[in-house]
């Protein structure tokens, strides 16, 4: 009797703890996360950027974006990385209903407003906070809603921009193998190459002969038949033929620059050109620097600049 008393206490016990459990766990997820709405990444034809610093707007003409009132050219790998967000965002659970947002940096100081549109409909709005401790997730605000979720991956610093972080820093991108020619001038003296086919040099010993070398191949010659190291020209040409700027000087005209301190012409499909002018301050540390695919002047680093300036140095003469 006494054993079967103990049983009915104990399953009595396991009972309230089972109820305790479901009840408890059901206190604490009696909420619904809201409902993200469904984007179609390629119908987005702008985007708003808000913070306590500045307002960016992104706008998509004929498949370009372009950034800022200027209409700018925007950096596409920047554009899409943020499309795949917004096309992508999926709350995973809800963090706090308080309203205090400091700890979250969802405050009005720190947070991220972004909007994005189809035409002029709104299509989402929320807020950016930062990463959470799990580096997986971002603390996120919906407009509409003072509650704050965890978001799926780390994405504050997709959309912690400048107007000049976005703008297409491209200014020289080609194939270069197309490039047949190119002319090089460094102060006072220029470097024309081209690149042509030249007879192949006779075989010296039996198992070259047996190899029936073809009768003539590319090489990269001076303009008086000098052969070029082909590892030189490789160099340079892979340098230029996508070149970034690290910033542009909105400030300065094309037309206040004044002698060029070295400049390169590529002959290849079209013509392309490089000029790069002395630095405007004793101290600075970038050259100002035009090309054939940029109307706006820019800058390019010293370091990076004198790098590939001085590849063919001592081919001039």
């Amino acid at each position: 009797m006494k054993m079967k008393k103990e049983y009915l206490i104990l399953v009595a016990v396991i009972v309230l703890l089972s109820l305790y459990l479901v009840f408890h766990n059901s206190d604490r997820t009696q909420y619904q996360l809201p409902v993200i709405p469904e984007i179609v990444k390629k119908n987005i034809s702008k985007i708003e950027l808000s913070t306590s610093r500045e307002s960016i707007v992104l706008s998509k003409q004929d498949d370009a974006w372009t950034v800022g009132p200027e209409g700018y050219p925007a950096d596409d790998k920047k554009i899409n990385s943020m499309l795949d967000v917004i096309d992508d965002l999926t709350l995973t659970d809800l963090v706090s209903e308080s309203k205090s947002y400091v700890r979250y940096e969802l405050d009005e100081e720190k947070k991220i407003h972004v909007k994005a549109y189809e035409g002029g409909d709104i299509l989402i709005g929320f807020y950016i906070g930062k990463t959470a401790p799990s580096f997986r997730h971002t603390f996120i605000r919906l407009e509409g809603d003072p509650r704050v979720f965890y978001a799926r991956d780390s994405f504050k610093g997709t959309f912690d921009q400048t107007v000049d972080n976005l703008r297409d820093k491209k200014v020289l991108s080609f194939d270069k193998t197309e490039i047949q020619a190119l002319t090089i001038i460094k102060g006072e003296t220029a470097l024309v190459l081209a690149k042509r086919q030249v007879p192949v040099t006779a075989a010296v010993n039996e198992a070259e002969k047996e190899a029936a070398p073809p009768e003539s191949e590319l090489v990269w010659q001076n303009s008086d038949g000098e052969k070029i190291e082909v590892s030189k020209i490789n160099r340079l040409l892979s340098t230029l033929s996508s070149l970034s700027c690290d910033s542009y000087l909105d400030g300065v005209k094309k037309e206040d620059l004044k002698e060029a301190l070295y400049s390169v012409t590529l002959k290849g499909a079209i013509d392309y050109s490089l000029s790069i002018f002395p630095k405007t301050g004793k101290d600075a540390n970038e050259y100002p620097a035009v090309s054939s695919q940029n109307n706006t002047v820019f800058a390019l680093s010293v370091s990076r600049s004198d790098n590939f300036m001085s590849i063919l140095d001592e081919e001039k003469k």
